[in-house]
C-alpha cells in the first residue's frame, strides 16, 4: 500500500507550532527553589521577585535573557535592582547589566542607579570587570561621570599589577571607544616599558596597533617596540609564528609592519624544511600545508619535506599517542604533488605503498601472543589456533646463547675468537635448556571438547627465611638499631 506523503513545508509548521506551544508552558527553577516564568511570567512568578537577593537576581537575569522573558518579569527585576543597588555585589551588577543588554531591554534609569553604586566599589573592581562595565556602557550609549572617573583611576592602579594579556586588552578596550584620556594610556605605556621581556610578540602586535589607533605613539617608544618584536621573531619556534599568523585577523587592532615582518620570517623557515625532523616543529603539518595553499605560498621544498614526514609516521604505531598521517590526508598531499609535479617522489610513493600494505598500522599479529598465567584465574583449555599454518622458523636458542666470559673476550683485541678456543673449559656454544616439554592436558577426553580449570602457580619456588617480629614495638624501629639497656643512655635520673 502507498503512503500519502506530507508537504515538508506544512509538517515544518506543525513541528513549530508544536514547540512554542511547549516552550511556553517551560519555567526556570532557581537554586533557592524560585520560579521564575520563562514564556511568560504569572502573577505568582513576578511576587517572588522583591524577596530575592544578589545572586538570586543574577542568576534570574541570566536565565531570562538565555530563554526569554516578558517584560513585567524585566521591569520587577529591574525595579528590585534599584531598591538594592547598594547591597549588590559588584560582580553580579555587572552580569545583570550584561543581561539586559544582551536581552535589548533598555532601561536608563537601572543603568544609572548601578552605575552610581558601582562607582562607589570600583576600588575592588578586578581589570576584567572594569572592561565589562565599559562594554556594557558603552553598548547602552550612556557615559555616567563619576563611573567613568572611578574606572579609569582604577585602571591607572591595576596598571602596575597588569599581566601582558590585560594590558593588550585594555588598550583595545580604549581604542575601540575612543576613550584617549593621557593619563591612563601614559601609565599603560610605562608599563610596557617595564615589563617589555613579558610581552609576546602577539600582544605587542595589539597594544601597537590600539596605540597607533589613539595617536599615541611617540618615536621613542616605538624604537622599544620594534627591538623588542625583532627579538620575539628571532627567537620564537615555528610554530609560535604559525599560531600569531593565525590569529591576527581576530585582532580588532593590529600593526601591518609586524605582520609583515612574521610572515616573512616564517616563509624562510618554512623554505628551510628539508627532512621529517624539520617538519616535526609543527602541531599539525597538514594544517600548515592549508594555510601556505590558502595565502599562495606554497612551494615544492615544503612537499618534499612533508613527504619525507608521512613516509616516518606511516611506520610508526597506529595509537593515539603517535602522529602519522590518515588515509585522507595522504591521498590530499598526492594532490599537491600532482599538481606541482612531484607525485613521482620516492617518499611519498614509499608512504602510500607502506599505508597499504600495513593496512594502515594495523597489522595482523603472525604468532600467538604469549599466556602469563595468574594465580587463582580460571583458564580454558583448547586446540593450537595455528595448527597447519606455515610460519617462518625462529633463531635457534643455542645460536645465540654465550657464557659471559666468552662475551667479554669476545671484544677483546688480540685474542682469538671464542668460536677457536675454549674458556675456562667452558666450549663456546652451550647446549640449549632442555625444557619440560608441553602438552595436552591429561583431563581433556575429546580435542574439540574444552575445559575449565584452575592453574595453581606459587608465588615463589621455596619458602624464604621470616623474621620474627616484637608486636609491642612500632613499626619504624624494626628499621632501625634495637635500643640498648636504659642505664646505657646518661641523665639526671642515671647521675
Amino acid at each position: 500500500p502507498h503512503r500519502r506523503r506530507v508537504p515538508w513545508t506544512s509538517l515544518l509548521r506543525q513541528v513549530t507550532s508544536h514547540v512554542q506551544a511547549a516552550s511556553s508552558k517551560l519555567q526556570w527553577t532557581g537554586e533557592a527553589g524560585i520560579v521564575a516564568g520563562v514564556g511568560g511570567a504569572g502573577a505568582a512568578d513576578v511576587a517572588k521577585v522583591p524577596d530575592m537577593k544578589s545572586g538570586e537576581l543574577r542568576k534570574l537575569a541570566q536565565a531570562a535573557a538565555a530563554e526569554g522573558a516578558s517584560l513585567e518579569l524585566w521591569d520587577a527585576l529591574a525595579k528590585r535592582c534599584q531598591d538594592s543597588a547598594e547591597r549588590l555585589n559588584y560582580w553580579d551588577a555587572v552580569h545583570i547589566l550584561q543581561a539586559f543588554t544582551e536581552a535589548n531591554v533598555p532601561n536608563r534609569d537601572l543603568f544609572l542607579s548601578l552605575g552610581e553604586a558601582l562607582s562607589a566599589k570600583a576600588s575592588k573592581m578586578a581589570t576584567k570587570h572594569v572592561l565589562d562595565i565599559l562594554a556594557v556602557y558603552e553598548a547602552a550609549d550612556l557615559r555616567p561621570r563619576a563611573l567613568y572617573v572611578e574606572l579609569l583611576h582604577g585602571l591607572v592602579r591595576l596598571s602596575r599589577s597588569m599581566y601582558a594579556e590585560e594590558v593588550a586588552l585594555t588598550l583595545q578596550a580604549l581604542a575601540r571607544y575612543n576613550l584617549g584620556n593621557p593619563t591612563v594610556i601614559a601609565q599603560l605605556m610605562r608599563t610596557i616599558q617595564t615589563e617589555i621581556k613579558e610581552f609576546r610578540f602577539r600582544y605587542l602586535c595589539a597594544s601597537a596597533g590600539a596605540l597607533g589607533a589613539l595617536h599615541a605613539c611617540p618615536a621613542d617608544f616605538m624604537e622599544i617596540l620594534d627591538r623588542r618584536a625583532r627579538f620575539e621573531v628571532d627567537t620564537i619556534n615555528v610554530q609560535e609564528l604559525l599560531d600569531n599568523l593565525q590569529a591576527f585577523p581576530q585582532l580588532e587592532f593590529s600593526w601591518k609592519s609586524y605582520e609583515d615582518m612574521c610572515m616573512e620570517e616564517f616563509l624562510q623557515r618554512v623554505a628551510r624544511f628539508r627532512t621529517a625532523e624539520d617538519v616535526d616543529q609543527l602541531v599539525d603539518p597538514f594544517n600548515t600545508l592549508y594555510f601556505l595553499q590558502s595565502n599562495g605560498n606554497l612551494e615544492s621544498n615544503y612537499l618534499r619535506a612533508l613527504c619525507q614526514w608521512c613516509l616516518k609516521g606511516v611506520h610508526r604505531p597506529n595509537i593515539r599517542s603517535e602522529r602519522r598521517p590518515t588515509s585522507q590526508q595522504l591521498v590530499t598531499l598526492h594532490d599537491f604533488c600532482l599538481e606541482h609535479g612531484i607525485e613521482g617522489e620516492p617518499a611519498l610513493q614509499d608512504a602510500l605503498a607502506f599505508f597499504v600494505e600495513s593496512g594502515g598500522g594495523l597489522w595482523h599479529q603472525r604468532y600467538a601472543q604469549p599466556l602469563a598465567y595468574h594465580k587463582k584465574r580460571r583458564y580454558i583449555r583448547s586446540d593450537d589456533p595455528l595448527e597447519g599454518v606455515e610460519l617462518p622458523e625462529l633463531p635457534a636458542p643455542h645460536s645465540l646463547a654465550r657464557t659471559p666470559r666468552a662475551k667479554q673476550l669476545e671484544a677483546l683485541p688480540g685474542l682469538p675468537m671464542p668460536e677457536d678456543t675454549a674458556v675456562d673449559g667452558v666450549d663456546s656454544e652451550v647446549a640449549p635448556r632442555r625444557r619440560k616439554e608441553s602438552g595436552p592436558s591429561p583431563l581433556l577426553k575429546d580435542p574439540e571438547d574444552t575445559l575449565v580449570y584452575r592453574i595453581r602457580t606459587r608465588s615463589r619456588k621455596g619458602p624464604r627465611p621470616r623474621h620474627q617480629r616484637d608486636h609491642l614495638r612500632k613499626r619504624d624501629w624494626e628499621k632501625q638499631e634495637v635500643p640498648g639497656p636504659l642505664w646505657y643512655y646518661g641523665g639526671w635520673k642515671m647521675r
